[in-house]
């Protein structure tokens, strides 16, 4: 049976620093240095953050991945999740980390609205007003609370919710992209055979991190060349081209390992993890001297940028990442180096003398 514990992350607010604690991991380590204005304190073996709006989000939307994110000023005991909120997402085959997602923030909004006289909609907003202007959290956290909130009150408990301004507007950021260069250079960096199968495969067919740790043996089509990704993101099948290079590696990588069921596995039998292959991510992108703060997430964002770059239509490659609206797919166009290329400034037109 798989252990159920959890390592704590502890964070403590001290004037205007967050200062957190963790017994060491260097993909947590890794995780803590994308935050803005982060320092290490030797003499404490803390990192301190600046404590400025949004922060606390970024910290659990960050740093949850790898263990229980602990605030020094938030109550020790968690309210406890509602069991027919539960039995809902059961039902209605919600994924685990929707489940997680959903269950925490419920569960903290019931405990606050307790306190909270008058309807509904009174203890939303009241909520909602709590968790801007005292919590600063980020705007992907409210976005969820308030997912999780209107599901609750509208699916669960059968209550019209009214259409409240609680929706900040999205941050609009552009994706981090590898240069093929960069990619080969991570991937060559690799010495294990499983670990560079691992990190070039999400590269090779934009992978999802949890599709790769997902993929069973008889997922691999070699005699059609195509993948199939099973129950992806939003419980969607698709498939994706499977290269000549994988396929290549793919057949030295199965004779080598004997996989059975899962195409990965780990040292116990069981599934690879996340962590294992985020481990390996890290120290590949160091050993390869990559100087830019990177994910493995981001391959799957180079892999869409190179086959736009190449001139593949921008309908193959929504169906090949599997994105629902073409608007998802379209924020490569923004980052595409070739298509930039294009761009013809009016000053070159112009006869300006370039010396001082």
């Amino acid at each position: 049976m798989a252990s159920l514990y959890r390592p704590k992350i502890e964070i403590d607010l001290q004037d205007t620093v967050f200062q957190i604690s963790f017994a060491y991991d260097p993909a947590l380590v890794e995780a803590v240095k994308t935050l803005p204005g982060r320092r290490y304190d030797p003499a404490r073996r803390t990192w301190m953050v600046p404590a400025g709006n949004g922060v606390r989000g970024q910290l659990l939307q960050k740093l949850s991945q790898f263990g229980e994110v602990v605030f020094s000023d938030e109550p020790k005991v968690k309210p406890p999740i509602p069991q027919d909120l539960l039995d809902h997402l059961e039902r209605r085959r919600y994924s685990r980390n929707t489940i997680k997602n959903y269950s925490y923030h419920i569960g903290w909004f019931l405990q606050y609205s307790k306190s909270v006289p008058g309807s509904i909609s009174d203890q939303v907003t009241t909520y909602i007003n709590y968790l801007v202007s005292e919590k600063r959290v980020s705007t992907a956290y409210q976005h969820m609370a308030v997912n999780a909130i209107k599901f609750y009150v509208e699916q669960v408990s059968k209550q019209n919710m009214p259409e409240l301004s609680m929706r900040p507007k999205r941050e609009k950021t552009l994706p981090k992209v590898l240069d093929e260069s960069e990619v080969q250079a991570i991937i060559g960096s690799i010495k294990n055979l499983k670990h560079r199968m691992a990190i070039a495969l999400i590269y090779s067919a934009g992978l999802r991190i949890s599709e790769a740790i997902n993929l069973k043996t008889i997922d691999i089509d070699f005699e059609r060349s195509v993948i199939n990704v099973r129950q992806g993101k939003g419980k969607k099948d698709r498939q994706v081209p499977l290269s000549i290079t994988i396929e290549r590696m793919a057949k030295h990588y199965m004779l080598a390992y004997h996989p059975n069921s899962f195409f990965f596995t780990g040292q116990s039998g069981g599934k690879y993890t996340a962590k294992s292959i985020q481990n390996v991510f890290s120290t590949a992108c160091k050993d390869a001297r990559i100087e830019k703060k990177v994910t493995v997430h981001t391959l799957r964002h180079s892999y869409a940028t190179h086959l736009l770059e190449k001139g593949i239509d921008l309908r193959i490659i929504q169906e090949i990442l599997g994105h629902s609206s073409s608007k998802t797919t379209e924020i490569y166009t923004h980052v595409s180096r070739k298509l930039m290329s294009k761009v013809k400034s009016p000053i070159d037109d112009m006869d300006i003398s370039v010396d001082a």
